[in-house]
């Protein structure tokens, strides 16, 4: 029997691991928006980075969109020096800054909205998002034997879970969304509408905890999902199997 495993990295990134492969989306493997910010205290992490640059080993290191919380220069660039051979893969915005950065265009699977990208027991599918930058996506990930809708950042939609769900074709098994409510990103609330009409075996609430300005509390979206009749739980650095 397959089996998917999905670790946390905070924020919106995750890992998932399949059939010997690795699959990295989202990585902000630094504190670059605290620096940026001026030593912000309200933008400096609240979790420590879980995994090394050097533990990290993607087979794919995919992006949602073109935001340094989820393009992190400061986390593509050790991954490109430790993994030169390491596969990329985003849509246009990501793909315009990464060949900014100097990095190789070859290595970059560009994937808009409605693209695909399969490889190797591997498929992503971009889906729609609504977010401030324009070419935002979010993905329908399938490997180990499971279909996961990972949101990226996007407000609600009335027809977002109607399009997701069509994206993806059939059944969508886990469901990883944020919960944040600012910033253009839906809240909780809305969130649990999403996975409502999605009907996923599992809900996993993300992109919080990690800066003080833009967190929320995921036990109210979990409890409204377990009303649902729906599993839910925290995502947690240490991975769970599926």
């Amino acid at each position: 029997m397959k089996k998917l495993k999905i670790s946390w990295l905070c924020q919106a990134g995750f890992i998932f691991e399949a059939d010997g492969k690795r699959i990295v989306v989202d990585p902000y493997m630094s504190n670059r928006l605290y620096e940026f910010m001026r030593k912000d205290k309200s933008m400096d992490r609240m979790m420590p980075v879980p995994i090394s640059f050097e533990e990290l080993k993607p087979d794919l290191v995919c992006f949602t969109h073109d935001h340094a919380d989820h393009y992190d220069e400061d986390s593509v660039k050790p991954i490109v020096g430790v993994y030169p051979d390491c596969k990329f893969l985003g849509p246009t915005s990501t793909f315009n800054h990464f060949v900014k950065d100097g990095f190789n265009p070859s290595n970059f699977n560009t994937t808009d909205v409605g693209g695909k990208y399969s490889a190797e027991g591997v498929q992503i599918i971009a889906t729609v998002a609504h977010h401030s930058d324009p070419l935002a996506i979010g993905m329908i990930i399938r490997m180990g034997g499971k279909t996961v809708y990972l949101s990226g950042d996007t407000l609600f939609a009335p027809d977002l879970a109607a399009q997701v769900k069509a994206a993806a074709g059939g059944k969508i098994d886990i469901v990883l969304i944020c919960i944040n409510g600012r910033l253009g990103n839906m809240s909780w609330e809305d969130a649990v509408n999403v996975v409502k009409e999605i009907k996923p075996d599992i809900a996993i609430p993300m992109h919080y905890g990690l800066f003080e300005r833009n967190t929320e509390d995921p036990k109210p979206f979990i409890a409204a999902v377990k009303k649902l009749g729906i599993e839910s739980e925290e995502p947690t650095v240490n991975g769970r199997v599926f």
